[in-house]
């Protein structure tokens, strides 16, 4: 079962990496305010100091009045993708994850890692911002390693390394894969397969991964500590061939503001109870959190830092134990270094 769960996440890394996976739910992101320390909490030295401050007899202003002025003067920032017809944008990422799982005294380490190269194409947009998106896969070197057997390794623009077990992989390389629409605030509107013959509405999508490479932004503008949060569901499996929904959220902060750059920060959690630890195992690799470098000025992301540390105890009944490490890597880059691949070869390698 470990095995196919490894699997499983090269699998969903290629879904993210193409950017296949919905991005946002059909909920507005819910922007919330800093949170502002309880009077009750406050230190007798912070009272003291704040008595000294405040000018009673003169009405000048006092020190919490000061405070409270500075709270509302703080700027505030609009996030917003800014679509241009025509526009190309070149990605590069790289993944690392490492399974373990424990049965008793019996250990094994599951690893693989990947680096991709996609760009997406806006090949339309509309008058309230909105932009379709033609997504591609132009190049990928993988490599997995299970246990102590010799690692598989695929490349994508070497013949020699067409392994089989990355058919699927290869057959995506140099191909639209799908046109999607998204408002400026990232909201995913509507799919449309590469053919264009099969539109799907977003909110009939079933419930999936929700990490792909763009990400909700708030609805208003907002200032540096302030949240928005993105709540969405995930399908998992259970006994019988049936399939449970789970409540998930991601909670984004505007950590800070560096000029045009913009620094947000994500933690994923888990909303519906959850005690199955077949359930837990299967969303060991969902709970994210990590750090978005969003450029205003051109509104678009230019780095992503995204990271798994998790671990379900029993996973697997008495005595046993899984865990999940995993870092993936983007940012934007020039067209040219995305080399051209090779021809795919007529045969593939076992």
């Amino acid at each position: 079962m470990h095995r196919c769960l490894v699997c499983r996440s090269l699998v969903i890394l290629i879904a993210c990496a193409i950017g296949t996976s919905p991005l946002s739910a059909d909920e507005k992101p819910e922007v919330t305010a800093p949170a502002v320390a309880d009077e009750s909490t406050a230190s007798a030295a912070d009272t003291a100091a704040a008595t000294e401050t405040e000018q009673s007899d003169s009405g000048e202003t006092t020190a919490s009045q000061e405070t409270a002025e500075q709270a509302d003067e703080a700027p505030r920032y609009e996030l917003t993708y800014i679509f241009t017809p025509g526009q190309v944008v070149h990605l590069q990422s790289d993944y690392h994850a490492k399974m373990t799982v424990k049965f008793k005294t019996a250990k094994q380490i599951d690893k693989n890692k990947s680096k991709l190269w996609k760009h997406y194409t806006v090949v339309a947009v509309s008058e309230d911002g909105a932009g379709t998106l033609e997504l591609q896969l132009d190049k990928a070197h993988q490599e997995a390693q299970f246990g102590e057997h010799p690692p598989e390794v695929f490349k994508s623009d070497d013949p020699k390394f067409h392994h089989r077990k990355f058919r699927d992989t290869l057959k995506k390389i140099g191909r639209p894969t799908a046109l999607i629409d998204y408002s400026a605030q990232g909201k995913l509107l509507k799919v449309v397969d590469p053919a264009g013959t099969k539109k799907v509405a977003a909110r009939k999508r079933p419930p999936q991964d929700h990490q792909g490479f763009l990400i909700p932004l708030p609805s208003e503008p907002v200032s540096v500590g302030e949240t928005w949060k993105d709540p969405y569901q995930q399908s998992v499996g259970i006994k019988g061939g049936l399939s449970r929904i789970i409540d998930m959220l991601r909670v984004y902060e505007l950590k800070s503001v560096d000029g045009d750059l913009a620094t947000i920060e994500f933690k994923t959690v888990i909303l519906t109870p959850v005690n199955n630890k077949e359930i837990l195992v299967q969303l060991i690799q969902r709970q994210t959190e990590g750090t978005i470098v969003f450029d205003m000025k051109q509104g678009l992301i230019v780095e992503k830092l995204i990271t798994v540390n998790e671990s379900v105890v029993n996973a697997f009944g008495p005595g046993t134990f899984m865990q999940a490490v995993t870092k993936l890597t983007e940012s934007t880059v020039p067209e040219n270094v995305v080399a051209k691949n090779e021809k795919p070869a007529a045969t593939e390698t076992k």
